[in-house]
């Protein structure tokens, strides 16, 4: 399910004199199967034009284009487009309501208006997906979740619907590191099994460098960067000049090459980073 955005402009408070806009001229085509993180300062944007990509933002200047489909088109089905292109809030409050959490993940098949048979079905293959246990926390009361339960219950309600493309804002924030492991382990798992179209938007460089096949960098209100993640991170002080710190790992390799150990550049994660040290403490040794 392709997306594609055409020259997208939009303000806030349009018209009045309070108009501020956040987003100048926006292209960029998005694949599918693709994984793609979004990243960029505080306020660059990032939310205002995930939010495009399933309507929930309609474009007054410019287009875009989902499947095929132009949003702004009256004839567009746009509900549709929400159950194909689901979106995951940051705060998983804002998007769980239902008294339980098996009614809430249904909402959206329900809304589909599939076979009670069904709906069961899409319940628990959705929390499955999500790892929730369905018999332990099918009736469970939504806000007597941990964090990371909800985060998960909220993609699950996504999931639910099957979409083809699924946008996460920044859904690790505010968790402990466990929740946040959790949480980043579903999301690969899900892009791994699925091969679903995943959007998704971070402020920890740490999170896109270990996900995302593709960068896309957003800095007041302008894509600054389109690129393979690798070669998004090699411009590390374009990076550092917007206020994006690198990966952990990657400052870490470039201290110890910086000691004089002969490490690779590039790295990203922590895998690369322990096999890469592994590697040179071997090759020490072999020479000792």
């Amino acid at each position: 399910m392709p997306i594609e955005v055409i020259n997208l402009n939009h303000s806030y408070k349009e018209g009045t004199p309070f108009e501020q806009q956040v987003l100048f001229d926006i292209n960029i085509s998005i694949n599918d199967g693709e994984f793609i993180g979004i990243i960029g300062p505080t306020r660059a944007g990032k939310t205002t034009l995930a939010q495009h990509f399933n309507a929930l933002h309609i474009p007054r200047r410019g287009k875009v284009i989902i499947d095929g489909f132009d949003t702004t088109d009256k004839q567009t089905d746009l509900v549709s487009i929400r159950h194909q292109v689901g979106y995951v809030f940051q705060n998983p409050d804002y998007q769980l309501f239902a008294p339980t959490v098996g009614e809430d993940i249904a909402f959206g098949p329900v809304n589909q208006k599939l076979p009670a048979e069904k709906i069961k079905e899409r319940v628990q293959e959705a929390m499955t997906q999500v790892g929730l246990d369905y018999n332990t926390l099918l009736n469970r009361d939504v806000f007597a979740l941990s964090g990371g339960q909800k985060r998960r219950a909220a993609i699950a309600g996504v999931l639910a619907c099957r979409p083809k493309v699924l946008v996460l804002d920044d859904v690790t924030a505010g968790l402990d590191p466990r929740g946040r492991e959790e949480i980043l382990n579903v999301i690969g798992e899900l892009h791994h099994r699925e091969k679903i179209t995943i959007i998704f938007i971070s402020n920890s460089m740490d999170e896109a460098a270990s996900l995302a096949e593709r960068i896309i960098v957003i800095n007041q209100g302008k894509v600054i960067m389109d690129d393979a993640t690798r070669k998004v991170f090699a411009r590390f002080e374009e990076l550092n000049s917007i206020g994006l710190e690198l990966p952990e790992a990657m400052v870490l390799i470039e201290k110890l090459r910086l000691a004089g150990f002969n490490l690779p550049t590039g790295v990203l994660n922590v895998n690369e980073a322990l096999n890469s040290i592994i590697k040179v403490l071997l090759e020490m040794e072999a020479h000792k």
